[in-house]
């Protein structure tokens, strides 16, 4: 497991502009180039990723409520989903 730096995580904060799933391919791409492939270091590094409103809703969760990172990304995808799609069918 190698460091990752700081400035090559992704970010996720939640606006319109933003693309849930493919910030999911990004930070699954970033879990392999460095090595993170335990359930349980993904789901540490995963909420170093989110910011403004998205790190909110994360630390709103119920402390140790997800436990499998596949989870945490359906948990998450599904939160932000309707946000996106609605966005999409305004264009």
């Amino acid at each position: 497991m190698k460091n990752i730096p700081p400035l090559a995580l992704p970010k996720f904060h939640g606006i319109s502009t933003e693309d849930h799933d493919a910030f999911c391919f990004e930070f699954d791409v970033l879990c392999r180039i460095y090595d993170y492939y335990s359930n349980a270091q993904m789901l540490k590094l995963f909420p170093t990723t989110l910011r403004d409103s998205t790190l909110r809703w994360f630390m709103g969760l119920d402390s140790n409520s997800i436990t499998v990172l596949d989870e945490m990304k359906n948990i998450f995808l599904k939160k932000y989903q309707d946000y996106y799609k609605t966005r999409d069918f305004r264009k």
